[in-house]
């Protein structure tokens, strides 16, 4: 049934008591005013907070891993960006391991990789690795969260034969989540990441 509003009516536009009025290509619409809901419930807000910490850990990214991770999303018709959040989120809040390298067929993950409190100066942590990377891939790259800031600092690589990484000149009174992760020459692909959480460097 075709309805007729009066001018009154049909020039009502906004809200009032539980009613809003407006116009959607110049015909007249009147809708129930519906106020949207915002729980700020305990579970809502720990989600909030990572999506919050996980925007800084993007921001804070190698330029070369947001480049990579934007052309393995193009398979899932996400951006790089989006794989990020979607593959860290959760685990971000647990908090675990992050992805910060998705599963990625062309390169395995690192085997046998350990982080620990460095031997040499304030500030050391040593990276130690098996040389297992698969044809094609020589160097391995290593960044570290600042769990205080929720930032990566540096990316650093190192040649595949070498077993024994310094990350210098962090600072000791905080711990730090570490990962590392095979490259190509070409640093093309990217191996799946793993690491540990909560290193601290030598005091």
């Amino acid at each position: 049934m075709k309805i007729i509003f009066s001018p009154l009516v049909a020039g009502f536009s906004g809200k009032t008591a539980h009613l809003v009025g407006a116009s959607w290509k110049g015909i007249a619409y009147v809708r129930k005013l519906v106020t949207p809901a915002n729980p700020q419930t305990a579970a809502q807000t720990a989600v909030r907070d990572s999506l919050t910490r996980c925007v800084e850990l993007w921001r804070s990214l190698d330029a070369k891993i947001k480049a990579w991770l934007d052309e393995y999303a193009v398979d899932y018709r996400m951006s790089g960006y989006n794989t990020f959040m979607s593959k860290c989120r959760a685990d971000e809040q647990t908090p675990a391991l992050l992805t910060v390298v998705p599963a990625n067929p062309h390169v395995d993950a690192v085997s046998t990789l350990a982080f620990a409190t460095g031997a040499g100066v304030s500030g050391d942590i040593d990276c130690t690795w098996v040389d297992n990377a698969p044809a094609g891939c020589t160097l391995i790259a290593i960044v570290v969260r600042d769990d205080a800031t929720n930032r990566f600092e540096g990316y650093v690589t190192e040649a595949k034969a070498s077993c024994t990484k310094v990350i210098g000149g962090l600072d000791p009174a905080k711990t730090y989540d570490c990962y590392a992760f095979w490259t190509d020459a070409a640093e093309t692909y990217y191996g799946t990441c793993d690491g540990d959480l909560g290193i601290a460097p030598k005091a």
